[in-house]
């Protein structure tokens, strides 16, 4: 048995959102918590990675690719107050880069590039 067989394989999916209003990042979590509820492949635990206001990625089991994009184009309303939304899936992958890549999200710091707040620097080592 592989470590791929026991932490299963993912897909990213890029996505688009139009709408009147501004979401914030929680507003979409809670958006596609709603709609993977009621996906139609069954249950989609979604996990939303990268999202700007417009744009979004999310992470999801590749068995629930297909279920997951129906969910996020069938998605209508978010934020607190409903608001009316459009989502449109971009592309698929098994890697969050080629999909930063493709739909022109900039890559962030790397891990080991990070400033870690509070931390001291350790000048014995």
């Amino acid at each position: 048995m592989t470590v791929r067989d026991k932490s299963g394989r993912h897909r990213y999916i890029g996505f688009t959102v139009e709408s009147q209003q501004r979401l914030g990042r929680e507003d979409i979590s809670r958006a596609l918590t709603e709609a993977g509820r009621v996906a139609p492949g069954g249950p989609v635990q979604f996990n939303l990675t990268v999202f700007d206001g417009k744009r979004g990625i999310v992470k999801v089991s590749h068995l629930k690719k297909d279920a997951a994009i129906a969910a996020l184009n069938s998605m209508t309303k978010a934020g607190r107050d409903s608001s009316t939304i459009k989502v449109t899936t971009v592309l698929t992958s098994g890697t969050i880069c080629t999909v930063k890549a493709r739909m022109g999200i900039p890559e962030g710091p790397k891990p080991w590039e990070r400033k870690r707040s509070g931390a001291t620097p350790n000048p014995g080592r």
